[in-house]
């Protein structure tokens, strides 16, 4: 198992402890998705235009590469709702 899978099921064990087994409808599941891929976004535009103002690189890249875990750890929680077949709605 790579870094980057050990990484995202970490965020993933994170998440059921803080909220618990979710098992949102998909516009639910599409917004808490489309939160993290912002913030990722964010870090993206921080880590081109303003990194080397107050912070270094190799910080920018860190950020960036957590907001990433978080985009995978949800994808991944939305195929496990999806695999329970606890999906709310129809």
């Amino acid at each position: 198992m790579t870094k980057a899978s050990k990484d995202i099921r970490k965020e993933r064990k994170k998440q059921d402890r803080v909220w618990g087994e979710q098992n949102h409808d998909p516009f639910v599941w599409l917004a808490i998705l489309q939160e993290e891929v912002g913030e990722f976004s964010q870090e993206a535009l921080r880590m081109t235009f303003d990194c080397n103002i107050g912070d270094t690189p190799l910080k920018c890249k860190a950020r960036m590469r957590e907001e990433a875990v978080h985009v995978a750890a949800v994808a991944m929680a939305i195929v496990e709702c999806l695999d329970r077949k606890k999906w709310v709605g129809k």
